[in-house]
């Protein structure tokens, strides 16, 4: 059943930790505006505790934790909805990511469980397998958020050629609602840090690369300023960042630099978050930011 309204799906598994990601939620439903759908998958086969919680194993339990919670955000002037989805699932993820399909979410809230390594292998299992498998945009709340969330500031680093439209749009209509300015970003590469198909060139014919390197940066900085240009005249404040170096090595120190208040990013078509974590790129930014970050895949 597809609601009337926008809709915000937040993912709870009755641990403090993922309730790190309701000050982040309830700031996007109240500048959108969107409603927001509270849900609750039960596992099958599900430990005792959670994240130090005791685990939430009983229709009955999971539907009073999240009447608690929606109590909350009702008096904060949301409109919410709970469920639980009562038969028992192996695969949550999987779960979580076809009830945003079925009610048609704007997009999918959680909050990232990992520890240590690289974000406790990237971010937590259920949330990096939910936005790998999503066909909806999906906020991670990669550290918990304060009670107050202010998004005045968002981030959208993006190749050389620009951003794609979806995130283009997502990112657009969000600066409006929040009223936020816009940093687009991109690195191009230098001669000593180009990969892939390009490197053997870059050491066989410096100058050459160096100059096409050079025209890059040029195209680059005149495609984004355009692009601000045309964001201003939607009444969206942007501003133009164009570096040079190791892409992967640049954007986290640039996300510190320009403190954002929101990341947003593209996933790789077809492959989710799995295509987007196979470059060196996000895999660094996940590692190493504790920045609230959307995932936007692309189809």
């Amino acid at each position: 059943m597809r609601p009337e309204t926008p809709e915000l799906l937040v993912a709870l598994d009755g641990s403090r930790l993922a309730e790190g990601v309701l000050p982040l939620a309830r700031a996007f439903a109240g500048a959108l505006p969107a409603a927001v759908a509270l849900l609750h998958v039960l596992e099958a086969s599900a430990p005792s505790t959670v994240h130090g919680q005791p685990h939430l194993t009983t229709v009955e339990a999971a539907t009073a934790y999240l009447e608690g919670i929606a109590a909350e955000l009702r008096r904060a002037g949301l409109t919410v909805t709970v469920h639980v989805h009562a038969d028992p699932e192996r695969d949550v993820a999987a779960s979580i990511a076809a009830h945003a399909d079925e009610r048609d979410a704007l997009l999918v809230a959680l909050s990232a469980h990992g520890g240590g390594g690289l974000r406790g292998l990237l971010f937590g299992r259920v949330p990096e397998q939910v936005a790998r498998r999503s066909r909806r945009p999906v906020l991670v709340a990669l550290a918990p958020a304060a009670e107050t969330v202010a998004i005045r500031r968002l981030l959208l680093p993006v190749t050389p050629a620009g951003p794609p439209e979806p995130v283009l749009g997502l990112t657009r209509r969000l600066c409006l609602a929040f009223r936020a300015e816009l940093v687009l970003l991109t690195v191009v590469p230098t001669r000593g840090t180009v990969s892939g198909d390009a490197a053997p060139a870059a050491v066989l014919l410096p100058s050459a690369a160096a100059s096409l390197l050079d025209m890059a940066e040029a195209e680059a900085r005149a495609e984004l300023e355009r692009l601000a240009t045309e964001l201003g005249r939607d009444g969206i404040a942007a501003s133009v960042l164009v570096e040079r170096g190791d892409p992967a090595q640049e954007l986290p120190r640039l996300i510190d630099a320009t403190e954002p208040d929101l990341v947003v990013m593209a996933t790789h078509a077809h492959a989710g978050l799995g295509g987007l974590l196979a470059g060196r790129v996000t895999s660094r930014v996940l590692a190493g930011t504790q920045r609230p970050l959307l995932l936007v895949p692309m189809s």
